[in-house]
């Protein structure tokens, strides 16, 4: 085999060591967000909201979301993988040990929009961190690892974890507590991470063997120092960019509603207490963690086999993706067992389908333009999430979560469709 085919041994422990860094800020990132999810019931309590007003508190969130998608991930792109990382990582952990000072739903709604705008940088910066170290065929993986891994077991364990923490103390002392795991990663980061032709780590004869698998793509493994708004012409004329867009669209408001709503749900309808949260509630997200390594892993080897990579990432979303379809019956079924199982299906099948989503960008365009692509999709993402969150806090209100449901499992057909008629073909659109 050519160095291209087979990597050495040395890049592949490099790999997926960073990978493991992405993993880590992934994990953190969940739990986080996830914090006042597993508390809202408390913090309901003491402040006395709707379910519109906790949608409010949400949309706060995601708003800042959808512009720090956009902006990070532009200034990822020009700043660095690197230090654009830290930034954001010391930036959305203050936030978020600052939602413990809330007074009331103004002041958690800022902090809260603080901490999304600052997590938000996440995606982009990891999604370029592996476009810089891997080539196509294991990006999948790649993004799977910190992708479905962090955030699959971050959103599994935030249940037992984050309401355990409230049962011990107070719902403020999770915000704290969890909010401090930021700072622990920081060093971490620091240490380890760089780009491949400066880190001290890397062989020369590695370095080149990772350019020659970077350059038969047509990638290449210089990044061009550009202004801010240099790369915005170049992506935007493709229907390939738009699409992703579009993709994201309608399937990330999939996955922010269950990570939002269902702790209130079970609460609400199904008589939950705090201690049902921690002792059942993590069984939903179990499965996503494999589900994502099977998604990435599946599409990946297809793409070994000699499938282009256009076939390979549509027909494992394709699966997936009408798989997601089971949130349907989650609102209509008696059962909470059976409740709980149709949750999990859907979101181990969001996980699948989320994975060849996030890996899209690194598929359309060079390292140098990733964040900013996977940027303008996460903006696409967390618009749909803000539309979506107030239509659920009215419906909540007014009916109830059964026809949420009905509404979230529709949401997966509309973003097949995005990816079948209005995308085109998933191919390297910027060479350069």
């Amino acid at each position: 085999m050519t160095p291209s085919e087979q990597p050495s041994n040395g890049i592949k422990k490099l790999r997926w060591w960073i990978c493991t860094l992405l993993f880590l800020a992934t994990l953190i990132n969940y739990l986080d967000r996830q914090t006042f999810a597993v508390a809202t019931p408390a913090i309901v309590e003491e402040f006395g909201l709707s379910n519109d007003d906790v949608a409010n508190i949400n949309i706060a969130f995601t708003s800042a979301y959808m512009v720090g998608q956009l902006v990070t991930g532009r200034f990822m792109d020009v700043l660095g993988t690197r230090l654009g990382f830290l930034l954001i990582m010391l930036f959305w952990s203050v936030s978020g040990i600052l939602c413990s000072t809330a007074r009331g739903i103004s002041s958690l709604s800022l902090f809260r929009f603080c901490l999304g705008l600052g997590e938000a940088g996440n995606w982009p910066a990891s999604v370029k961190a592996v476009s810089e170290w891997f080539p196509a065929r294991e990006r999948g993986l790649g993004v799977a690892y910190f992708s479905g891994g962090g955030s699959g077991l971050g959103a599994m364990i935030a249940p037992v974890v984050i309401a355990q923490l409230i049962l011990w103390r107070d719902w403020r002392w999770a915000f704290v507590i969890i909010g401090l795991l930021g700072f622990l990663w920081v060093p971490l980061w620091l240490w380890f991470y760089r780009t491949p032709d400066q880190h001290w780590l890397m062989r020369k004869e590695e370095l080149e063997e990772l350019q020659e698998e970077q350059s038969a793509e047509g990638a290449g493994s210089a990044q061009k120092k550009q202004g801010i708004f240099a790369g915005w012409g170049t992506v935007l004329r493709y229907r390939q960019v738009w699409g992703v867009t579009s993709v994201r669209f309608f399937s990330d408001s999939i996955l922010w509603f269950y990570l939002a709503w269902l702790p209130k749900y079970f609460v609400d309808e199904r008589g939950y207490q705090m201690e049902d949260i921690r002792d059942r509630l993590w069984m939903v997200f179990l499965p996503a963690i494999f589900a994502s390594f099977l998604g990435g892993g599946i599409s990946g080897r297809l793409i070994e086999e000699g499938w282009s990579v256009n076939r390979a990432r549509k027909t494992v979303m394709l699966v997936s993706g009408l798989a997601m379809v089971s949130s349907l019956g989650v609102g209509l079924v008696e059962s909470d067992v059976t409740a709980l199982v149709l949750s999990g299906i859907a979101l181990l099948s969001f996980y699948a389908y989320s994975t060849n989503t996030l890996t899209l960008p690194a598929d359309l365009v060079p390292p140098r333009l990733v964040a900013s692509v996977s940027g303008f999709s996460g903006m696409g993402a967390g618009l749909g999430s803000v539309l979506f969150t107030k239509l659920v806090g009215y419906v909540a209100d007014t009916y109830s979560f059964t026809p949420v449901f009905v509404l979230v499992g529709i949401l997966p057909l509309l973003s097949l469709a995005s990816l079948f008629f209005l995308m085109g073909p998933v191919t390297r659109v910027v060479r350069k």
